[in-house]
């Protein structure tokens, strides 16, 4: 069972809305859900296995307007914007400082990826190396577990 600690302040669909129109896409239904739900927040259980990487936690879902700015969805993208390819959202992170994104990409859109940015640190021209997670959102928050 998925269970959310630490959830963010309560969300109102406009809260929601302001950002989707800031990005100029919709999320999918069962992302936006989750933030009008939890506004992120702590996953219990949070370790993933990322293929062609290996396995991780998820340290924090990001949300809209949380106590702590580095848990904002808008603060990693102004941070990530150099390391963010268009239409990838960051939305939570593991306790290594890498980020997972749901896209909003024609060719793998609904898709979380998960970006190595360990990998890369201090090299603003390397190419940040990135892996597929799951296909969708509800896929990726099944594939939680104990670690």
């Amino acid at each position: 069972m998925f269970l959310v600690e630490n959830p963010g302040p309560p969300l109102t669909e406009r809260d929601v809305a302001r950002l989707q129109a800031s990005l100029g896409f919709p999320f999918a239904a069962p992302y936006r859900q989750f933030l009008l739900d939890n506004n992120g927040g702590t996953p219990v259980p949070d370790c993933v296995d990322v293929p062609g990487f290996g396995e991780t936690d998820v340290q924090v879902f990001f949300g809209i307007g949380r106590d702590v700015e580095t848990s904002c969805i808008s603060w990693n993208l102004e941070t990530l914007r150099v390391r963010l390819s268009n239409r990838l959202v960051p939305i939570a992170c593991d306790s290594g400082g890498n980020v997972f994104c749901l896209s909003a990409r024609e060719q793998d859109e609904e898709a979380i990826l998960y970006l190595d940015l360990e990998a890369v640190h201090g090299d603003l021209e390397a190419e940040t190396p990135t892996y597929a997670v799951a296909p969708a959102f509800q896929t990726f928050i099944a594939s939680l577990r104990p670690p």
